[in-house]
């Protein structure tokens, strides 16, 4: 474990690997929720249902409950992500100047050998990075082509965008960000056809936040309480039609839901399973660079392509931002299982709080990260330019 950036070191590397993203709900944070149990939950839900532990209304009632702190916490505030409320704009800014940053290193990127692309793979739904984006104007694919119905697909990635000078016809390449979300988006709307249309208002979100359910038919969802507990919650509570219209709205949204059972969705949905792959595959490319962070690996079907590239590729160097010096135990994992010695997890320095007890002198957060390794990374590469200069 690493708690000392290497910038010069990482200099040399972003000048000479392809570059690649995993963002977690870490990222969004704190103006979205992360999951907390709630995929714990949702997966005991099914293996007590499977065993026949929980009645079917208990089920629904539990279900719902857990959809709705879900779509509470971390999708219906991103109405007001597209309004541009006042309260996401830290977070914003955050995501804009990670880009912003991003996209001078790849301007001063002196390989002719290596295109100027950045892959953002996430996790995250939310509509932050196509925000961030679109506000910063750098060039970039999502997936979708088309201006009055924009549809998605794959072979819209990796594409790259080349500028002219009016006068001279100098050609050069422009940066360009992939934005990959391998759990889909709210911005995703299936269509009958399967195909996936752009939601530019999030219509979908809109309707199911139309959708109340009264109190009484919720159980209360915290990260204190057991699956056992819900269902004890759940009894004597019945089902009605507002949670069947709850939960088929909600099941509309083109995400994958916290589920252990989530990797199994992915292989059934082609565009999952294609993200997920083209993910392997950007790994598994010589002298490639993979940055997490805001990510716990908690996520398994992540996680195992990831412990698969790192054994199968030693010419891949992976970079995992640990919010503070208590390690998840899915990063942990990640750099047990690592035969090429290619895993660093890199954790904030600690320092004495004068009790005796060390503590971390700041968090890994976006801003830290922003500060202190992207925009350190910058200012070096910038010296180098002023010393041949002069």
């Amino acid at each position: 474990m690493s708690d000392q950036f290497n910038t010069t070191e990482l200099k040399d590397i972003v000048q000479d690997c392809n570059i690649n993203f995993l963002l977690g709900s870490g990222m969004s944070m704190p103006y979205l929720s992360t999951l907390g149990k709630i995929e714990q939950f949702l997966t005991g839900l099914t293996e007590k249902k499977e065993k026949g532990e929980v009645s079917d209304e208990q089920e629904k009632i539990i279900r719902v409950s857990l959809y709705k702190k879900f779509f509470d916490g971390a999708i219906l505030k991103n109405l007001e992500i597209l309004k541009g409320n006042t309260d996401t704009s830290d977070v914003l800014e955050s995501y804009k100047v990670f880009l912003k940053t991003l996209n001078s290193i790849l301007l001063n990127r002196k390989s002719t050998i290596l295109n100027k692309q950045v892959n953002l793979f996430t996790t995250n739904v939310d509509v932050f990075l196509e925000k961030a984006l679109e506000s910063t104007n750098v060039e970039y694919n999502d997936g979708f082509s088309g201006r009055f119905d924009p549809l998605f697909n794959l072979t819209n990635f990796k594409k790259s965008f080349f500028k002219t000078s009016l006068h001279y016809d100098n050609t050069s390449e422009l940066p360009v960000f992939n934005l990959m979300k391998i759990h889909g988006s709210l911005t995703w709307l299936k269509k009958e056809n399967e195909d996936i249309a752009f939601s530019l208002d999030l219509g979908l979100v809109k309707k199911i936040k139309a959708k109340t359910i009264s109190d009484d038919k919720l159980i209360e969802v915290d990260d204190e309480k057991t699956i056992d507990d819900l269902i004890s919650s759940a009894n004597g509570k019945t089902p009605d039609d507002s949670i069947d219209e709850f939960t088929t709205e909600y099941e509309k949204l083109a995400i994958v839901n916290p589920t252990k059972e989530k990797f199994r969705e992915t292989v059934l949905n082609r565009n999952y399973y294609e993200l997920l792959r083209i993910y392997s595959n950007e790994l598994e490319k010589e002298n490639t660079v993979l940055f997490v962070a805001g990510f716990s690996f908690a996520d398994e079907h992540i996680r195992d392509v990831t412990i698969r590239v790192a054994n199968s590729n030693p010419t891949l160097k992976i970079y995992i931002f640990s919010h503070s010096s208590n390690i998840d135990e899915g990063v942990q994992k990640i750099k047990e299982s690592s035969n090429n010695n290619n895993v660093e997890i890199v954790a904030p320095p600690q320092k004495e709080n004068g009790d005796g007890e060390m503590e971390d002198e700041f968090k890994y957060n976006f801003n830290t990260i922003n500060d202190k390794v992207f925009g350190e990374l910058l200012k070096k590469i910038g010296e180098k330019e002023e010393t041949k200069k002069s």
